[in-house]
């Protein structure tokens, strides 16, 4: 009798263990086609500070995460394909996030100011940072830094900014958090 329960809750171990690794290999196989034929962007006058208030309605009820928007009241139209700016930072939010799992009062701080013709979007928390000898990788395809995903977010980010003539910076220090920097072109 004991043994028969054993087995069953082996199996169950098992099977469980291999219904994730499938789910994760389809997440993996997404995320490859989704990366190999991003849709054709659709440029545009953006008011970013309403995908950011979107943004942060989507993510506030996140567990022991506060978010602040310094944001401005109004902020100036970039250029930019609304689909894409969603998705961006919709990763980097999620990112942060992920960053804080061990953090007591995590905090993700929203800023925006223009620097010449940008519009330059910052994302800060107060995670676990980015290691210094693997912040040169953070934009390859297929690296991360956490154990499981795919790598393809940031290096996709990337390439939206750089499609819709911007870029995206960041520092980021071990133990204290990171900040991303959006630099969107002004409309």
């Amino acid at each position: 009798f004991p043994v028969t329960i054993f087995r069953g809750e082996v199996i169950k171990k098992i099977s469980s263990g291999l219904i994730e690794q499938i789910d994760n290999l389809s997440n993996i196989a997404s995320a490859f086609s989704d990366f190999a034929k991003m849709p054709q962007a659709e440029y545009e006058e953006i008011n970013i500070r309403e995908l950011i208030k979107n943004t942060i309605v989507l993510f506030k009820q996140s567990e022991n995460i506060k978010i602040k928007n310094a944001t401005n009241a109004v902020l100036p139209t970039i250029i930019g394909d609304k689909n894409q700016i969603i998705r961006i930072l919709n990763n980097l939010f999620r990112n942060a996030i992920q960053s804080m799992e061990d953090v007591e009062d995590g905090l993700i701080k929203i800023e925006a100011k223009t620097i010449n013709e940008f519009l330059v979007v910052s994302i800060s928390d107060n995670g676990k940072g980015i290691p210094a000898e693997l912040q040169e990788k953070i934009f390859v395809p297929y690296f991360t830094t956490k154990s499981s995903g795919t790598g393809l977010g940031l290096a996709i980010v990337k390439n939206m900014m750089l499609g819709m003539q911007g870029n995206i910076r960041f520092e980021s220090v071990e133990n204290k958090g990171t900040t991303f920097h959006l630099y969107f072109k002004l409309a």
